[in-house]
C-alpha cells in the first residue's frame, strides 16, 4: 500500500514534467515556424519586439510633455518629416503661408482657430499644404492651425479651453475623425500618458492631470520582459489586434467613449458661448471608408452619433464625406491620401467644404 502511495507522486510529477516539456517543445516549434514563415524575421537575429514597439514615431521628436494635455508641439521647432517642411510658431501652432499671401479679403478678417489631430496638423504634408493653410487662402481670414497628432476629442477640447480665452477668435473649428472618439477612453496613447474624462453624474470629471503614464501591472510587465524576444508572441498579439495594449502603447480606462464624446460637445458648446465665438464641428473621413464597406459603416455610425450630440448642444456641424465622394476619391485614393492622412489634394477638398460651410454661417444659407 505504501509502495503504491509513494509511486503516485512520482507518476504525478513525471506527468507534469512531460506536459511541461511538450508545451515548451510546441512553443519552440511555433517560434521556429513563424520565424521561417515571416521573411522579415530570422532564426539567428532575436531583437526585442517590445523595444521595437516602444520606439518613438518620427513626429514625436517635435513634441514635448504637457502636464494638462499630455503633449504639445515644441514652440519654434522646425525641420522636415517625410521630406516635407514641418515648423511651428513660437505659440506652438503649425506655420503656414509665410511666403504666400491669402486670397483677397477684408484685411484678413476675423480670426479662425482650428483644433484637431494629425489630419488637421497635417501629417506628411508641407506647411502650406494642410487644410487650415488652404482655408486661410480661400477665405482671406487668418487661420491658426492648433492641430496636434495623436489627440483625442478630450485633448482637443482641453486645448481649446486653454487657447480660445487667450486668443479671442471669432470662429472655432473642431475637426475630428472616428478614431478620435475611441481615444477618449485611453489613459496612454503611443506610449505617452494623456488626460481623460470619466462620466460624473450628468457631467465629466477630468482624470490623470497632471498627466502621468499609466504602466501595466507587475505581472504583465514581467510577462512582457520574459517574452520580449519571442516572434511567436509578437505574431499572436498582432493577429489578435492587441499589440498596442500588450506592448504598453495603449492603456484603456474602461469609460464609454461615446458618452464622454457626447458630453465633450456640451463642454465645447459652453466654451464658445462663454467666449462669444461661433463654432463649427467637422467630421473628416479616414482613408478606409473608400475601400472597406464595414469600416465605412462603423465610422459613419460613430461620426453621426457625435455630430448629433454637437447639434443637440447647439453647435453647427459638417460631415465632409459628401465632398470627398463628389470628387470620386475612391477611384484614385493615393492622390488624396498617403499613410492614412490627407495629401495636399485631400486637404484642398476638406478646406473647400469647410470654407463653404463658414460662408453659409455668415449669410445664413
Amino acid at each position: 500500500m505504501s509502495a503504491r502511495a509513494s509511486g503516485r507522486p512520482r507518476s504525478l510529477w513525471l506527468g507534469l514534467a512531460l506536459s511541461a516539456a511538450t508545451i515548451v517543445l510546441c512553443l519552440l516549434a511555433g517560434e521556429v515556424v513563424t520565424r521561417v514563415w515571416d521573411p522579415g524575421a530570422s532564426l539567428w537575429r532575436w531583437p526585442s519586439y517590445a523595444a521595437e514597439a516602444s520606439r518613438p514615431s518620427p513626429w514625436e521628436a517635435r513634441f514635448a510633455y504637457d502636464p494638462t494635455l499630455g503633449w504639445t508641439a515644441i514652440p519654434g521647432s522646425s525641420g522636415t518629416l517625410l521630406g516635407k517642411p514641418l515648423s511651428f510658431t513660437k505659440e506652438g501652432m503649425r506655420e503656414q503661408n509665410r511666403d504666400r499671401p491669402p486670397a483677397p479679403g477684408p484685411s484678413m478678417g476675423p480670426l479662425i482657430i482650428a483644433f484637431g489631430d494629425s489630419m488637421t496638423e497635417g501629417y506628411g504634408v508641407g506647411n502650406d499644404e494642410t487644410w487650415p493653410a488652404h482655408l486661410e487662402r480661400l477665405t482671406g481670414r487668418r487661420v491658426l492651425n492648433a492641430g496636434v497628432p495623436g489627440y483625442g476629442l478630450d485633448q482637443m477640447v482641453l486645448r481649446a479651453e486653454r487657447l480660445v480665452p487667450e486668443l479671442k477668435p471669432s470662429t472655432v473649428i473642431l475637426a475630428f475623425i472616428a478614431d478620435d472618439i475611441t481615444r477618449t477612453a485611453l489613459a496612454v496613447r503611443e506610449a505617452k500618458g494623456k488626460p481623460y474624462f470619466a462620466p460624473d453624474g450628468e457631467g465629466l470629471a477630468l482624470r490623470n492631470v497632471p498627466v502621468e503614464g499609466t504602466g501595466p501591472s507587475s505581472l504583465t510587465a514581467m510577462a512582457r520582459r520574459l517574452l520580449a524576444y519571442s516572434h511567436l508572441v509578437d505574431w499572436i498579439v498582432n493577429r489578435l489586434g492587441v499589440a498596442q495594449s500588450w506592448y504598453g502603447r495603449e492603456v484603456g480606462t474602461g469609460v464609454d467613449p461615446f458618452i464622454v464624446s457626447c458630453r465633450l460637445m456640451d463642454r465645447f458648446a459652453a466654451l464658445v458661448k462663454r467666449e462669444g465665438a461661433s463654432a463649427l464641428v467637422v467630421a473628416l473621413p479616414e482613408q478606409g471608408v473608400f475601400f472597406d464597406a464595414k469600416a465605412a459603416a462603423g465610422q459613419h455610425e460613430a461620426l453621426t452619433q457625435v455630430l448629433g450630440c454637437a447639434t443637440k448642444a447647439g453647435l453647427l456641424t459638417l460631415d465632409t464625406l459628401a465632398a470627398f465622394e463628389k470628387e470620386d476619391v475612391g477611384r484614385d485614393i493615393d492622390s488624396y491620401y498617403a499613410m492614412m492622412h490627407f495629401t495636399d489634394r485631400g486637404n484642398a477638398i476638406a478646406a473647400r467644404a469647410i470654407a463653404a460651410a463658414l460662408a453659409c454661417v455668415r449669410v445664413g444659407c
